[in-house]
């Protein structure tokens, strides 16, 4: 009896504790409306588009329940809601539509729960409108539109006006006003952009303007068409005086004055008009055309043929600039045809008793690779006898410099390397020395 009464005992233990598993420690936080939570803070939405989302409700459990929220917009000029089913999800569902620019307050209402979403909206496209040349020296007015994702104009809804900017100010400078004016000859490309919300999202557009030197104000005194001829264009005396710091694209200056500018011709291969484009003109680094009338197709200059040969080249001095043409294939810096112009030279005597240190700055007008050497003997060759002096890179400008011996003539090397398809170029050859 004692054994059975145990027993059952235990059985009834067993039980209780069965039941007290079973049973749900958070049931009483079920069912119970807790709050209500957008599925975003903020969102972005292109003015004419839509963008669906959703809302959800839940218990104190964290358990969502029957959609049953109330979602309206605080600026239905802005953005307006639209309900969308998202059964069975047990959620909210809706749209918001962007209808012109701005930003707005979504709100979703439960019971006594409420949850926000800030909402901005933003134009699709920006566009830039306005003439595709400006004169250097001169400014156009460009403007700008924004465009919606229905493709409609939507500038008048008082959207900000965009940053202008260009991708080098020495051809052109905007204003935030969306002037542009012209400097040095070329395409600049002019970029309006309008910043989308607080990351780093941009609209932009970008127009290539193309910038036209004016016409040369002022006068040509001298007809040539000979390379390495000195031209002189004289200004007139209204014009603004010339920058004494000018520069001339494709060409030299071998002389500057207030009011005159001396000219290296360039080889240009062809007779007849010939224009060339001063950079920088004046204090308003305006660039401008002039035309003068070349003479010869020919590539050689006041040096040739005698500079084409160590033995018979021209003598030079210590302080001085000398211009020279170098023309044809050149591959590798060797003729490829008997017309080729590779290698120009000059000799240099050192006059004085002791040793003379010279230095060579070789400039010339893009593209090509120029090198310089030095030749110890008049042949250029024999080992040891032809040096670089630290000038044949592929650098432009070079610069060498070497010690002389006293009373030793050397001979001043200048080699067309690399033409890189140009059929000719200018380059001007500035020695300067102690002697």
């Amino acid at each position: 009896m004692r054994r059975l009464l145990f027993g059952s005992v235990c059985a009834l233990l067993a039980v209780a504790l069965a039941g007290s598993c079973k049973e749900d420690p958070t049931a009483s936080l079920s069912g119970s409306l807790a709050g209500v939570k957008f599925e975003y803070a903020y969102r972005e939405v292109t003015i004419s588009d839509s963008f669906r989302t959703f809302a959800v409700q839940f218990d104190q459990a964290g358990n969502p329940l029957p959609p049953s929220a109330t979602v309206t917009s605080c600026s239905n000029t802005v953005a307006t809601i639209a309900p969308a089913s998202d059964a069975p999800k047990v959620r909210t569902g809706f749209y918001i539509r962007a209808m012109t620019y701005g930003s707005a307050c979504i709100v979703a209402t439960a019971g006594n729960f409420a949850d926000t979403m800030r909402v901005a909206t933003f134009p699709r496209a920006i566009k830039v409108s306005g003439r595709d040349t400006v004169v250097s020296g001169g400014s156009n007015q460009y403007t700008f539109a924004y465009f919606d994702a229905a493709n409609a104009n939507v500038t008048t809804q008082g959207i900000p006006a965009p940053f202008w900017s260009v991708d080098t100010t020495n051809r052109g400078v905007p204003t935030q006003a969306g002037v542009l004016s012209g400097f040095d000859p070329g395409v600049v490309r002019l970029t309006a952009a309008f910043p989308v919300g607080p990351g780093s999202d941009t609209l932009t557009d970008t127009k290539p303007v193309f910038v036209d030197p004016r016409p040369f104000s002022g006068t040509v005194a001298g007809a040539s068409g000979v390379p390495t001829d000195t031209v002189r264009f004289l200004r007139d005396a209204a014009a603004k005086r010339f920058n004494q710091g000018t520069s001339l694209q494709a060409t030299f200056i071998a002389r500057k004055t207030a009011d005159s500018l001396y000219v290296i011709v360039p080889p240009l291969g062809a007779t007849g008009p010939s224009d060339l484009v001063i950079i920088r003109v004046d204090s308003n680094n305006v660039a401008e055309k002039v035309t003068f009338t070349s003479t010869t197709a020919s590539f050689a200059d006041h040096y040739d043929p005698a500079n084409d040969d160590p033995a018979t080249a021209p003598a030079i001095t210590a302080n001085g600039d000398y211009y020279i043409v170098l023309s044809g294939i050149c591959k590798d810096g060797s003729k490829t045809l008997s017309t080729d112009d590779c290698d120009d030279f000059f000799s240099f005597t050192n006059p004085l008793a002791r040793v003379d240190t010279i230095t060579v700055r070789l400039d010339w007008s893009s593209g090509p690779d120029v090198d310089i050497l030095w030749c110890k003997v008049v042949t250029c060759s024999g080992s040891g006898n032809v040096i670089t002096g630290g000038g044949a890179t592929s650098n432009n400008p070079e610069n060498s410099t070497v010690i002389i011996p006293a009373g030793a003539t050397w001979y001043l090397w200048i080699n067309l390397f690399d033409p890189t398809a140009v059929p000719a170029i200018l380059a001007r050859v500035r020695v300067s020395g102690k002697g």
